[in-house]
């Protein structure tokens, strides 16, 4: 299920719930399938994005809301646009209820409740004033696997992923 989403020139930022796949095989089918379209498209060779994906547990739904926010800011942060909601390439609008529902989960709306009111307050929270780190995010993209959540969830997940990372050497 996918709940917010960013592309950006060079790499992009999801949000999905994954149930019984292996996320690896979600983000490499996914990275395959469009570098192919791309490439073949605009007469391209090779990777389309840099790097190799990186993924965060996310524990509730607060922490959730602090990670789309993340995404939709994301473009703003990079200099692309001076108001995320100017960006046409993220999930923003779908969201916000301006467009429908096209790429969106519709389980994202039970979250944000669907009156106007509520997604009113979220796009304030979106476009609200906090330090540009506010959320410790810059900090969990750092690390190679990252939780975000209570740390108790966050120590559980680290070692979890610690005795997988293990085990596959």
């Amino acid at each position: 299920m996918l709940y917010a989403y960013c592309l950006m020139p060079n790499h992009f930022h999801l949000s999905l719930k994954i149930n019984k796949a292996p996320i690896s095989k979600i983000m490499s089918s996914l990275t395959t399938s469009y570098a192919m379209y791309f490439n073949r498209t605009y007469h391209h060779v090779g990777p389309v994005f840099q790097n190799r994906f990186k993924s965060i547990l996310v524990e509730s739904d607060s922490y959730f809301l602090s990670l789309s926010r993340y995404i939709y800011l994301n473009p703003l942060k990079d200099g692309l646009v001076e108001n995320p909601l100017h960006y046409p390439y993220s999930s923003v609008w779908e969201i916000l209820g301006s467009e429908p529902l096209k790429y969106l989960d519709v389980d994202i709306v039970k979250l944000i409740d669907d009156t106007e009111m509520s997604r009113k307050e979220y796009k304030e929270f979106i476009l609200g004033k906090t330090p540009d780190d506010a959320f410790g995010f810059d900090n969990l993209f750092e690390k190679e696997e990252s939780a975000l959540g209570s740390v108790s969830f966050s120590t559980r997940a680290n070692k979890a992923y610690t005795r997988r990372k293990k085990r596959s050497r």
